[in-house]
């Protein structure tokens, strides 16, 4: 993992002067009373963990005499509904995929961060006795959260052997679901990541391939548009809370992991293999435009977007606050 960026810096300086201004044009905002901050802690989500299991959430919004709740949504698309209905103010975890598909709907979402960029920690996994290789996937059934990277991964592995997605049966399931399906010998590969993965192995499966060399995924922080421009102070309390999280674990490495490893009911060894597939460096640049820039094109030809609806990233999904985190 690379070492985080302990200073807030430039974002909050930008945060705050957009709070002054708005204070200076506008007339006066009430603030919530409650601040609703989606809580996923898969596939390896620590920075989220340590916040919640530490209180820096609680504590960055005290300060504010705010509140928050922690619904717990996994589902991307779930996550970019909820923004959509107003029932979400902060998307903790996105997957990239889904930021773009949902601000291409008309979804009133901004990304304010990078989360964390991490091929290596996506896969697709089969059994002992399931397929020996990408080329023996069609007509298998195939078990996984559809619009997300692990989606877009499996999309990809098809292309790879010049498959589509209709030349096999997808099924919709979140990660617990489809790990269980595989096991049980219900599905013959699921795309998983994480614990999962993990837990997999041990029953005696194994990785048909990884997303390495096939996706180049970034998961992002996303927030309603509207909560964005009426509460930046808000937002820049959540990234006060997130970077004591990041804080902490370059400083208290192992009590990090040991967090983690409970909160996903796995091994200190298992947490430890993982941690090193991420990279929890917030601050969006500009490869990671390019990256979300090239999964929206392999959307498009993949069919998962139409190209009248495509976007332009840096202009229209991410927040400019998101590049100066520092």
């Amino acid at each position: 993992m690379k070492k985080p960026l302990a200073c807030l810096g430039l974002a909050l300086a930008l945060l705050c002067s957009q709070a002054q201004a708005q204070t200076a044009d506008k007339p006066k905002v009430e603030k919530p009373k409650t601040v609703r901050i989606t809580y996923v802690t898969a596939p390896f989500n620590v920075p989220s963990i340590v916040m919640r299991e530490k209180g820096f959430l609680d504590e960055a919004f005290a300060a504010h005499g705010v509140k928050v709740e922690n619904p717990v949504i996994t589902s991307g698309a779930q996550q970019t509904q909820a923004i959509a209905a107003g029932e979400v103010d902060i998307a903790s975890v996105l997957g990239g995929t889904s930021a773009i598909l949902a601000a291409a709907n008309g979804v009133p979402l901004k990304v304010v961060a990078a989360y964390a960029r991490s091929p290596k920690a996506y896969f697709l996994m089969t059994r002992a006795d399931g397929p020996a290789k990408l080329a023996d996937l069609k007509g298998k059934k195939i078990a996984g959260p559809k619009g997300t990277v692990l989606n877009q991964l499996l999309v990809a592995a098809l292309a790879s052997q010049k498959l589509k997605l209709s030349d096999v049966e997808y099924i919709n399931m979140d990660l617990p679901a489809a790990r269980a399906a595989l096991l049980a010998g219900q599905v013959d590969v699921a795309t998983l990541a994480g614990a999962n993965v993990t837990q997999v192995e041990k029953a005696g499966g194994r990785a048909l391939t990884s997303g390495e060399g096939l996706i180049k995924p970034t998961t992002v922080i996303g927030a309603n548009a509207a909560f964005l421009e009426k509460h930046p102070d808000l937002v820049a309390a959540y990234f006060a809370a997130h970077h004591k999280a990041l804080d902490f674990m370059a400083k208290n490495p192992e009590e990090a992991l040991a967090i983690a490893a409970k909160e996903q009911k796995i091994s200190i060894e298992d947490a430890r293999a993982q941690l090193p597939l991420y990279d929890f460096t917030p601050a969006m640049t500009d490869a990671d435009i390019a990256n979300l820039t090239e999964d929206q094109a392999f959307m498009i030809e993949a069919g998962m977007l139409p190209k009248a609806k495509a976007i332009d990233i840096k202009a229209s999904l991410v927040a400019p606050s998101a590049f100066t985190l520092r």
